[in-house]
């Protein structure tokens, strides 16, 4: 079976993703939305769909130091170990940092990858690009963000957005090149949607949820009709597809008029007690409403952790005295706390509402930092070595894959590069990456992730 983004289309039996290119993809690479469907109607296509999860990814803009976190060196001399000390966690032989006390009781359900690395560039954006597509590119060559991937392969699944970015899409960072959170070829319909808010203000409102000024509910639904009519008169008179265009409209209309739309981004239905337990701030805010669209059919939803890098408490610890002066002070008072109280409050969530097993939760980063402290007593970039990590999702926790040198300089074995672990999120969320294609540049099938997953994560 071959699967056209979400379009299952029967090959012989037999023939693999690689001997079907080999033997050459013209015909199939020509076929068309409506060819598709013609064929679904006549019932050669399969609907039936593995295991489904969704995905919720953490991404902590700017890079913590591998050395300062998750992969610490307590033997190494002062000037690569840092100022934190390592402490024991509840799956023997796994440390990590004395900040993360509440992670450190739930490592059995995290999985840790210390070894990943990249060798393309130092720039925040190319990790970025690595690690939200899975490739590096240019601006003339865009590649599309995960959860655009997602969104064309499982679809739509009611009113919601199937992919939400939250609070805001990554913004300055250094460059000005593309930093892998859009759709890119795959287009408007399934471009992430931006939250573009604070969750955690008590005036908090969703910009986009609400209809511009002086357009009443008659004025968009009579625009709501007129659209309806332009696309029925396309689809008699034109062979090329208007689904792609008609679901941007569709999500675009019941965005801003569907009331269950607008309750699922406000975090005033929670609890008070469990909104204090994720944590009165942007990310811990952020955390929540990602569990609340989840649970209301969003499939994929990254929370980033900071939007830039300057002039504001982040990771991205270079200690320069300037835009960029984050210290030990800022993770140890700040950065550590706030992601420890959060991300362990979001598997509690999950866990309690009997979600985990079917979310898959990643937490990623563009580089690590650099192993020896400079001159400041900061770390700069640095994307020979660093620590992500996964839980929940059928993810196999309490384990930790690869490892680095002795003052985590390099990988020592197992290294792991961006795409094993974009291809894990995948695989993770039930795609069968061998029989899943997507429609390319020129609508070529392609494979649009060219690596295999992590297989000591399953």
């Amino acid at each position: 079976m071959l699967n056209i983004g979400s379009e299952r289309v029967p090959v012989c039996s037999g023939i693999n993703r690689r001997s079907f290119l080999q033997a050459g993809s013209a015909t199939l690479g020509g076929l068309s939305l409506p060819a598709l469907m013609n064929l679904q109607a006549s019932g050669a296509v399969d609907e039936s769909k593995a295991k489904i999860r969704n995905c919720i990814t953490i991404f902590l803009v700017g890079s913590p130091g591998h050395v300062d976190t998750w992969d610490m060196k307590p033997e190494a001399p002062d000037d690569i170990r840092g100022a934190f000390k390592p402490i024991d966690t509840n799956v023997p032989g796994i440390q990590i940092c004395e900040h993360f006390p509440l992670m450190a009781r739930m490592m059995d359900k995290v999985a840790l990858i210390r070894s990943l690395h990249h060798k393309t560039g130092a720039s925040h954006e190319n990790g970025q690009r690595w690690m939200m597509s899975g490739h590096d590119f240019n601006a003339a060559s865009p590649q599309p963000y995960m959860g655009s991937v997602v969104s064309r392969v499982f679809g739509h699944k009611g009113n919601l957005p199937t992919s939400v970015i939250l609070p805001a899409k990554i913004g300055n960072t250094g460059t000005a090149t593309p930093h892998g959170q859009e759709a890119a070829y795959l287009g408007s319909a399934h471009q992430p949607f931006f939250l573009g808010g604070d969750p955690a203000t008590s005036d908090f409102k969703v910009a986009d949820l609400e209809p511009p000024a002086g357009q009443t509910t008659l004025r968009i639904d009579a625009r709501r009709q007129l659209f309806k009519q332009v696309d029925d008169l396309q689809r008699r008179t034109e062979t090329s597809s208007t689904l792609e265009r008609d679901t941007a409209y569709a999500r675009a209309f019941n965005l801003l008029t569907s009331p269950e739309t607008k309750q699922s981004f406000d975090l005033g239905k929670e609890d008070d007690k469990l909104r204090d337990r994720y944590g009165r701030n942007t990310f811990g805010q952020s955390c929540l409403m990602a569990r609340r669209l989840i649970e209301r059919g969003t499939r994929f939803v990254t929370v980033n952790h900071f939007d830039t890098v300057f002039n504001i408490t982040c990771w991205d610890m270079h200690a320069d005295g300037g835009g960029l002066n984050n210290t030990y002070k800022d993770y140890e008072r700040h950065l550590c706390p706030q992601f420890d109280q959060a991300f362990t409050a979001l598997l509690e969530d999950l866990g309690q509402r009997g979600m985990l097993e079917d979310t898959v939760i990643s937490v990623l980063s563009e580089f690590g930092r650099t192993p020896k402290l400079n001159p400041r007593g900061g770390r700069d970039h640095y994307p020979s070595a660093w620590t992500n990590f996964f839980a929940g999702g059928g993810i196999k926790g309490g384990q930790v894959i690869g490892s680095t040198d002795k003052i985590g300089a390099a990988p020592h074995d197992r290294p792991v590069l961006p795409p094993e672990v974009v291809a894990s999120v995948y695989t993770a969320m039930g795609i069968d990456l061998e029989t899943t294609m997507m429609p390319g540049p020129g609508s070529r099938p392609i494979r649009f992730i060219d690596a295999e997953p992590i297989r000591e994560l399953f």
